[in-house]
This record gives C-alpha cells, structure tokens and sequence, in this order.
C-alpha cells in the first residue's frame, strides 16, 4: 500500500467517515423513501427513538463441516453499537 493510500485512510475521523457515508432509508414496507447519513440514520431521541429505519446487512460464516459459526465482536470505539 502506498504512502498516499494510507494518508487518505487515516485523514478521517470514525465521525466523519458517518456523516459521509449514507443509506437507503425505507418505510416499514421497505419502500425506498430517501437517504441519510450513517450517523443522522444512527441518532436516536424523542423524536425517533430507534433511529431510522434503513437498509442493512449481516454476514453469518458458517463451517459445514464443523457447524461452527464465526463470531466477532464490534470494537469498543465504534459509534454505533459498540462492543456488540
């Protein structure tokens, strides 16, 4: 990896990196009704207590021939769910 690549990874915060970042929000039928930052969609408060809903994905590793399943734990200093 070149210098500069690694410059341009470490220029931003985790918080800028969630306010540039964005998802696909939806309404409870999982209608496309817009876009946020990963950090606005992330806020939770009186007038949106669970956030807002948006488009996510999880990835399951799962050995078949062990059935064992990968587990990893979120670091401490994400902002959104740590330690989860």
């Amino acid at each position: 990896m070149s210098s500069s690549t690694t410059k341009k990874w470490e220029a931003g915060s985790q918080n800028d990196m969630m306010l540039k970042d964005t998802v696909i929000v939806v309404n409870d039928e999982d209608v496309i009704v817009g876009s946020a930052s990963k950090k606005d969609s992330h806020v939770f408060n009186k007038e949106q207590p669970r956030g807002v809903l948006h488009r996510a994905f999880s990835v399951f590793l799962l050995d078949a021939e062990t059935n064992e399943l990968l587990l990893q734990k979120r670091a401490s200093t994400k902002i959104t769910f740590p330690n989860v």
